[in-house]
């Protein structure tokens, strides 16, 4: 009977620990854009304005977040999916000229 108590008072305890966590939509809107993108919730605070500018500033915070993004696993990730169409299309608005990067245009 102790043990079923204390069993019992255990998960109660847990359980009041884990209500404390953050919810979804607050990590998702928080001031850490890389937990932001761990989150099942969609970010209001962090979309395509923000990576924008982390992408045109080369930031570590861009270069962290294509590398979570990156992997199978968190393609399908809510808030990955604008760091992924951004690392695949570029930076809205800017046009990349084939003929003019380093590589050349091979048709």
């Amino acid at each position: 009977m102790h043990r079923t108590v204390t069993l019992v008072t255990l998960a109660f305890l847990g359980s009041l620990v884990a209500a404390c966590g953050p919810t979804q939509e607050e990590l998702a809107n928080g001031d850490d854009p890389i937990a932001a993108l761990e989150s099942t919730a969609k970010s209001s605070r962090y979309g395509a304005a923000f990576w924008t500018e982390q992408m045109k500033g080369d930031t570590d915070v861009w270069k962290a977040a294509v590398a979570y993004c990156e992997p199978a696993e968190h393609a399908n990730y809510p808030n990955c999916e604008v760091v992924r169409s951004m690392k695949l299309v570029g930076v809205p608005g800017e046009v990349k000229n084939p003929a003019l990067s380093e590589e050349g245009f091979n048709p």
